[in-house]
């Protein structure tokens, strides 16, 4: 909210002019009773805050002008506490209003017999001027609010342009570039300023065929060609002929890398774009356990710690989470905690402020915490972060604020928190690498994902899900495993989990040549490990079956074989019974 302080400047020269003018002292002040510009002895009490018994406070409250006449002797002068030592004769004060709401005064003062007398004879013109005077300080007022929300709008809307991944050039009918945004700088290999101002056919090979565009008023996609450099860059582009507001004719041009558009498409299958709880596969007891928690706390807001190896799926469960929470329609910001460099993850986390730092962001930049309010803010790999951010997370999280590097003022935030992990923070804990007080703000409620070695019943439908993902992907008709390829990957122990396996199928209809994916088209490591040495405990099994079946044969044809066989092996009738049982032998 604008408040009359912010054009000060301006009101101090208004208030010199006046009391040059007509010989009389002025102030104004502002909606808190403070004052911001005065005339006289006023000038020195400038920012001194008038008390609420004052003539000026009356005049704030009931929005009406009030001229007094005889001070100190005026009802109004008689309740004021500065009463005895007030200097003032007569005085005319005069609400301004902006939009039907009192912003400030302004006063009109004779502290002298004859500016007293003056100010009684011609009170009725002076209120008309005074008058007139309080309408351009809120005129003045409005055109400072109108400014300002103009230049935020300008910030905004450079802001917005130069958060967008595609190139934008925009062109007048001289084929001169007006606007270039940040990423059509860097495509180009040109500084965003030195864009500015120069003709299309320097920066574009194909200028004839953009300036087409703008004669025949219609878009149409090109490829262009970079002539900065001697290596040219390909891009392909849309180009669309616009009428800018003074009626002139121009172009804009939106553009990308053409190596960067296969990856993108991929990218842009491969997203999800809102997970739910049916997109978690498995039809394990451990998965849909995991996925019936999950639901049973997603409507509360309570923070929620993700546990499992890495692969497990800690992230899809954190989308679900938030997508079926009251918190859907707001953001999902997902960080990852070990994927940026220690020196600027504060920076990403809380953002900062405008020169906080060489290289900063004219405006500052919102950080995570910041763009996920009203919303969900998801941490991966929270062992990851340092001990030092650990302290200021923990107040972020306790406080429900943030405050920006560089910056002064504590900014409110409401964002549910969900971390995820593959690390063991309480073994951290006890190591010193990861604050206690921080793993229980985190761990209110926490949530483990089952690897896939203790579910194997689950990779027949990851199998399913996979294989149609790929053939769309690779456009191609592999048909289901078959049985050895099952069995094998069954028998694999699966250390990065989901993940692993969706690369193995990825792979696998990448190399497989015929109908169904095959054991050939598998990697060697799956395939080596098909060996395993058997365990300590197999190799005991193992043994004691054959001793215990030498002894069988040799003493079969003994009348008291039983008692034969107890006493050569050393052990009990039952033992003897209960071994028999257990490796499916009978005593001939």
């Amino acid at each position: 909210m604008v408040n009359l302080s912010d054009i000060a400047d301006f009101a101090q020269q208004v208030a010199q002019a006046i009391s040059s003018a007509l010989d009389i002292e002025v102030q104004i002040i502002d909606r808190q009773l403070r004052l911001i510009a005065g005339t006289g002895m006023y000038f020195n009490r400038i920012n001194e805050i008038f008390d609420v018994t004052s003539a000026c406070h009356h005049v704030m409250e009931t929005g009406h002008p009030l001229i007094i006449e005889e001070a100190k002797k005026h009802k109004i002068c008689l309740q004021c506490r500065y009463r005895p030592t007030c200097a003032d004769l007569a005085e005319i004060c005069y609400p301004i209003l902006l939009d039907d709401s009192c912003v400030g005064v302004i006063a009109f003062i004779a502290q002298r017999e004859d500016q007293q007398q003056t100010l009684i004879a011609r009170k009725d013109t002076l209120l008309m001027f005074i008058g007139k005077m309080s309408a351009m300080l809120a005129y003045t007022l409005r055109s400072y609010e109108l400014n300002r929300q103009i230049s935020r709008l300008i910030d905004s809307q450079q802001t917005i342009m130069d958060s967008i991944q595609e190139g934008l050039i925009s062109i007048n009918s001289e084929g001169q570039i007006v606007f270039a945004n940040q990423a059509a700088a860097i495509l180009i290999g040109i500084a965003q300023t030195d864009l500015l101002k120069k003709p299309i056919h320097e920066i574009f090979q194909s200028s004839e065929e953009i300036m087409m565009c703008m004669k025949q008023q219609k878009t149409m996609e090109i490829e262009l060609f970079t002539k900065v450099s001697l290596k040219a860059k390909q891009f392909i582009g849309t180009v669309t002929s616009i009428i800018g507001y003074d009626g002139e004719p121009g172009l804009v041009i939106c553009f990308r890398d053409i190596e960067a558009i296969p990856k993108a498409i991929r990218n842009y299958l491969r997203k999800e774009r809102k997970i739910t709880f049916d997109d978690i596969l498995g039809k394990s007891q451990a998965i849909l356990n995991a996925k019936k928690r999950a639901f049973q706390v997603a409507s509360s807001d309570s923070s929620i710690l993700i546990t499992g190896e890495s692969g497990t799926g800690k992230e899809m469960f954190a989308r679900a989470i938030h997508y079926a929470s009251a918190r859907s329609s707001g953001p999902l910001i997902s960080i990852n905690c070990g994927a940026i460099p220690e020196g600027l993850l504060e920076s990403e986390l809380f953002g900062y402020e405008e020169g906080a730092f060489t290289g900063a962001k004219k405006g500052g930049k919102p950080g995570q915490f910041e763009l996920a309010n009203n919303g969900t803010l998801f941490l991966d790999e929270i062992g990851d972060m340092p001990l030092h951010l650990q302290v200021k997370l923990l107040r972020a999280i306790e406080e429900k604020q943030v405050q920006r590097v560089g910056g002064t003022k504590p900014i409110f935030v409401n964002a549910r928190i969900i971390a995820a992990t593959n690390k063991n923070l309480e073994k951290m804990i006890s190591s010193g690498e990861f604050r206690e007080d921080l793993f229980y703000r985190l761990n209110v409620i926490p949530l483990h994902i089952p690897p896939l070695r203790e579910r194997p019943e689950d990779i027949e439908t990851y199998l399913a899900h996979f294989i149609d993902k790929y053939n769309a992907l690779l456009n191609k008709k592999i048909g289901y495993p078959t049985d050895e390829v099952i069995a094998i990957l069954k028998n694999y122990s699966w250390p990065g989990n989901v993940r692993e396996l969706e690369n193995v199928i990825e792979y696998a209809i990448n190399l497989e040549t015929g109908p169904k994916i095959s054991v050939s088209s598998l990697p060697e490591k799956l395939l080596s490990s098909q060996h395993p040495l058997p365990s300590y405990s197999t190799k005991v099994k193992d043994l004691e079956k054959k001793v215990l079946i030498e002894a069988i044969n040799k003493y079969k044809d003994k009348p008291d074989k039983v008692q034969h066989l107890c006493a050569s092996l050393g052990i009990s009738r039952s033992t003897l019974y209960r071994k028999l049982k257990q490796f499916n032998l009978k005593i001939k």
